[in-house]
């Protein structure tokens, strides 16, 4: 078993008759196997996947959980070599993972690695990132659009500049670079490596997980950048949207902050 794609669903019916399809052409021909957690879906997405690939292995959770805790029963289970843990919001190119496999043959240090993610006109989501500090967090993401046009010109594009920052813009986006803290919705990886941190740390229901995986990895390995292949991600920004999730992600970075030490700048 060389792949195992990991997912993980809530209601994501709609998401996975976009992913599924085009993840069954990217992996043609490939040893591989599709786990899927259903995290208390009433949108008949199991009957979906059930009915259409049925060679999609199910757990169906009898009570919700969060997202690295159901990743991690995929993780527990998985047979690949390599193991891709996804969003189920994406669609994936035919080549996605001949190009994923060679680049981590390639580079031997890397036990992550992600590509390219971007929405569905073809630009670019940004989400590298370097270690997060609370001043980035809160511009990023509570900083009001309105807010930042009536801000000195100065001020608003030391803010831009911070954001850029943090999210490597000043690196760009077109050759292999290391990334700190590569993005939840597209991790591509070594599993034993993966499993041998066992997986992600379960007290963060939603949101910093991805980010402290990545650190724990990179105490021994490394976390790449391929720019050689990308994935498009129909983003909804959840945190940005309502009040529940965005308290939970505030939550997640208190539990984040408390574990590797608040960093304010």
């Amino acid at each position: 078993m060389l792949i195992s794609t990991l997912l993980v669903s809530h209601n994501n019916q709609k998401d996975l008759q976009l992913l599924l399809p085009s993840l069954k052409r990217a992996l043609k021909d490939i040893p591989n196997e599709i786990l899927l957690v259903d995290n208390c879906s009433t949108d008949s997405t199991v009957k979906f996947v059930q009915t259409n690939f049925p060679d999609i292995f199910i757990t169906i959770n009898s009570k919700q959980m969060g997202y690295g805790a159901n990743q991690n029963q995929n993780i527990s289970r998985a047979r690949g070599k390599f193991i891709l843990l996804m969003n189920p919001d994406m669609i994936v190119p035919d080549n996605l993972f001949n190009v994923m496999v060679r680049f981590m043959e390639k580079h031997k240090d890397a036990a992550i690695a992600t590509c390219k993610i971007c929405n569905e006109d073809g630009s670019c989501q940004y989400l590298n990132k370097r270690e997060p500090a609370i001043l980035d967090l809160c511009i990023r993401r509570f900083l009001p659009p309105r807010l930042k046009q009536i801000l000195p010109s100065k001020l608003n594009d030391m803010f831009t500049e911070r954001v850029n920052y943090y999210e490597m813009r000043d690196i760009g986006y077109d050759h292999v670079v290391n990334v700190p803290f590569v993005s939840g919705s597209f991790i591509f990886a070594k599993a034993d490596t993966i499993k041998a941190l066992n997986g992600f740390d379960e007290r963060f229901f939603m949101y910093f997980e991805d980010v402290d995986l990545c650190r724990r990895v990179s105490c021994k390995d490394h976390c790449l950048y391929c720019p050689d292949v990308s994935v498009v991600h129909r983003w909804e920004r959840a945190s940005h949207k309502s009040l529940k999730w965005t308290l939970v992600f505030i939550l997640s970075g208190l539990k984040y902050f408390h574990k590797w030490g608040f960093k304010f700048f």
